[in-house]
């Protein structure tokens, strides 16, 4: 994860960039983050700078791991960038066994690891069924789940919303779930997390 000056000082820049763009952020719910120790941190996907803006929403002190689509790894000094700032890629089609060995490994090392459930981003209109993978590693390695609502609707200029929940630990009746279990889990989470944006 990067942290120190280097963070303090990307963070500077990516967020006079961001910010003069969308002016108004408001964010909700920071006391519930935890600073240290292993995070499961789930958000809906809205918009291709989601990252950047739960980065800020969260204010850390430094770049959590970020499971992105691997596509944006193979595009030059971009992909180079974000593997430096300790992204790594997964393939959204298919089963990527290394990529949830290497989610895993990050919250056994007691990292923060920030996941889009959905996969792509969601337009209006459009259903997507959110993949069980990041609660699969968060059942795993018993960790805290941290769910996070980035608001939708966005224009230049425009505010733009996070609400950040509180954290939650999943238990299941016989301690080993089951893939049907995953998938409801799942699929409650992404309720909780639009709940929270309907309260807005």
């Amino acid at each position: 994860m990067m942290g120190g000056v280097a963070y303090k000082i990307l963070y500077a820049i990516v967020r006079f960039g961001m910010f003069f763009w969308h002016p108004i952020f408001h964010v909700t719910g920071r006391e519930h983050v935890k600073r240290e120790g292993r995070l499961m941190i789930c958000a809906n996907h809205a918009g291709m700078a989601d990252p950047i803006w739960v980065i800020f929403a969260l204010n850390l002190g430094h770049v959590p791991r970020i499971m992105a689509k691997k596509e944006l790894l193979q595009v030059p000094i971009l992909g180079w960038f974000l593997k430096k700032i300790g992204v790594f890629g997964v393939d959204r089609g298919a089963a990527d066994i290394q990529a949830i060995k290497t989610g895993l490994r990050c919250l056994r090392e007691e990292q923060q690891l920030l996941v889009f459930p959905e996969g792509t981003r969601r337009k209006a209109g459009k259903e997507i069924v959110a993949k069980r993978g990041a609660l699969m590693m968060a059942a795993k390695t018993d960790t805290p789940i941290l769910p996070v609502y980035l608001s939708g609707k966005r224009h230049p200029f425009g505010p733009i919303t996070c609400i950040i929940g509180e954290p939650y630990t999943l238990r299941f009746q016989n301690g080993k779930a089951t893939d049907e279990e995953l998938e409801t889990a799942t699929a409650e989470l992404m309720e909780k997390i639009y709940a929270m944006g309907d309260e807005t």
